[in-house]
């Protein structure tokens, strides 16, 4: 497979000529070139043309100037059509590699393209099927959904199928092409050890290693029958996960031989690679732990000490499990006063450079919460508001930047779950302590109605003045993935915070607009 790309750079991409306006001013490399005067001097002939009474008013006077430190910075946009797919899932930026890897769950697809010495994305793409495929339409029917780098296995990166409830090591260096390092197969049984209840559970969604231990933790959110997957389906749309589609290829795979049961449960499964043992039977985990959890487990992460933070995206608490201790919790989280509808945790969480932990909240207007670790697990509320064209921000996933150009959160808006939400980056610059947002900028996607879903950073080394950092965004419901250059983008709208407390006792930060420069209300 092969993939186009266009790109769109403002401020660069006009038409110089000879003889143009363009030929006058200096070029923003620094290169010598000639300056036609006619075009820096206008006024003189203007003047002539007033005093010989060739024009009958005095003419208005020309001040060229050359905009060449703005002609320096664009900000280039890239978007690029993947294999058609009704949904296209996650994203990764493998390093050593130099490749962005890409998964279209409904049709089981892994999607590689490289950057080039810039940082940007060729326009060449490699695709492959990945597990069974349909006899009649040659779709794949495995479900490949998570992409994670691993720690442990560097130039390895960690995959899932969900519809087959496998796990997977996948070595995707040149000189071991997508060689299979390990499968691990979950668990399809979990038994509370708190009520002795047993339910069917499996569907692996997202995965993690963590980064102490070495350790696997897996959401097992197979059962969609409950969750708000379930309702997002629009007139034809792609949602996020197919309860449809999971039944039917997890029968159809059961048929086929494998460990496929439709799952009524969720749990997160947690298990050392070394320690797995495949032939072991009931709802225990194949030599590691599962953990019951509420409606459902999207996504995990790990704060400094290797704790787990789990969303659940059909409630309205998180789960929390200590590493040492293996105990888990339910920790209630701070929502916005109005406008929290749904009222559920994530789907996204990730974990700041500083060790805060940050997440979602995809019910409600351009919010997240942070968790401190540090303090006793405190949940706080950040509401960072919108420009007035956003009528609904809703925030599914996020990342984070930092070094020398400051602290960043780059929170991806989808309208996944609202058809009136825009698709956009929401760029929030942060202070050094991650407590406080001083500016913010939209930046809404070239196609909207695209459900985008996941965004990731790319790091493409030292170049172009020292900084060769993008983002990546899947649009799950367009086949396409984004990109956006960082190293120019350094205008934001100025906040001004407020600190108060809600009813609940938690801490909310609120934030709206402050003095501007026209031009830089985005």
């Amino acid at each position: 497979n092969r993939g186009g790309g266009a790109s769109i750079t403002p401020g660069a991409a006009r038409d110089v000529g000879q003889g143009t306006m363009g030929s006058c001013g200096s070029k923003p490399t620094g290169e010598e070139e000639s300056v036609d005067h006619r075009w820096t001097e206008p006024n003189a002939p203007n003047r002539e043309a007033f005093e010989s009474g060739e024009l009958l008013h005095e003419p208005p006077q020309f001040v060229h100037f050359d905009p060449v430190k703005n002609e320096a910075r664009p900000l280039l946009i890239k978007e690029i059509k993947l294999p058609r797919a009704t949904q296209t899932h996650e994203v990764c930026y493998e390093p050593s590699t130099r490749c962005v890897f890409v998964s279209q769950m409904s049709n089981s697809t892994l999607v590689r393209i490289p950057v080039d010495e810039r940082g940007v994305l060729v326009d060449d793409q490699d695709a492959w099927r990945m597990g069974e495929c349909d006899a009649a339409t040659g779709a794949g029917i495995s479900g490949l959904h998570n992409i994670s780098p691993s720690k442990a296995h560097p130039g390895c990166l960690w995959m899932t199928l969900q519809y087959a409830n496998e796990l997977l090591l996948v070595d995707v260096r040149g000189e071991h092409p997508l060689r299979i390092r390990q499968v691990l197969k979950v668990p399809t049984l979990c038994t509370d050890p708190a009520t002795g209840e047993t339910q069917r559970v499996g569907g692996p969604h997202c995965m993690r290693e963590c980064p102490i231990s070495g350790e696997l933790w897996v959401g097992l959110k197979g059962s969609l029958k409950d969750t708000p997957c379930r309702s997002r389906g629009r007139g034809g749309r792609s949602s996020c996960c197919d309860p449809d589609a999971n039944e039917t290829n997890m029968a159809e795979l059961a048929r086929r031989g494998h460990d496929t049961p439709l799952p009524d449960g969720w749990a997160v499964w947690r298990v050392a690679p070394s320690e797995y043992d495949p032939s072991a039977k009931g709802g225990q985990g194949k030599g590691g732990r599962l953990y019951p959890c509420l409606t459902s487990p999207p996504m995990l992460d790990f704060d400094s000490l290797g704790n787990v933070y789990v969303p659940q995206d059909g409630v309205d608490t998180v789960l929390y499990i200590d590493r040492e201790s293996g105990e888990s919790k339910q920790l209630t989280v701070p929502f916005p006063a109005s406008g929290a509808t749904p009222r559920v945790t994530g789907p996204a969480v990730a974990t700041a450079p500083d060790g805060s932990v940050w997440m979602t909240l995809l019910g409600s207007y351009n919010s997240l919460v942070r968790i401190d670790p540090r303090r006793g697990h405190t949940r706080e509320l950040y509401a960072f508001g919108g420009p007035p064209w956003c009528k609904t921000i809703r925030l599914i996933h996020l990342a984070f930047g930092s070094g020398g150009r400051g602290n960043f959160i780059y929170a991806l808006a989808s309208d996944l779950l609202e058809d009136e939400a825009v698709d956009a980056v929401v760029v929030l610059r942060m202070d050094e302590s991650w407590t406080r947002c001083l500016g913010r900028r939209v930046i809404p996607l070239p196609t909207q109605d695209c459900s985008c879903h996941r965004i990731a950073v790319v790091d493409a080394g030292s170049n172009l003045g020292g900084d060769g950092r993008s983002i990546v965004i899947t649009e799950l419901a367009s086949s396409k993935l984004l990109q956006v250059e960082l190293r120019h983008l350094v205008d934001f709208q100025p906040l001004d915070e407020s600190v108060s407390t809600d009813a609940d006792g938690f801490v909310v930060h609120s934030y709206t607009t402050g003095e501007s420069e026209a031009g830089h209300n985005c």
